[in-house]
């Protein structure tokens, strides 16, 4: 193997770590921006469509447990019934 060949596998094998570490910033970052949404009293529904995922996906970024899918949204959200 040369050294040109040894030098492109690293450079691949750091961009790919590089690309992995952007993705996970860019994940938090969406968990972040959902929280401070549900926080500001934003719907999930709205968030869902802004973020191009289903509800369940948003709550899921939050960390909020698996709920039954017949919940409403008062019972999945506690504070949805204070909410304008």
């Amino acid at each position: 193997m040369s050294e040109a060949d040894l030098h492109r596998l690293a450079v691949a094998a750091a961009d790919k770590e590089t690309a992995a570490f952007e993705l996970d910033h860019a994940e938090l970052n969406l968990k972040e921006a959902v929280v401070v949404a549900l926080e500001h009293g934003t719907d999930p529904k709205v968030i869902a469509q802004v973020v191009d995922l289903e509800p369940e996906e948003v709550l899921e970024l939050t960390g909020a447990p698996d709920e039954p899918a017949l919940l409403t949204l008062d019972e999945a959200i506690p504070s949805a019934s204070d909410l304008p």
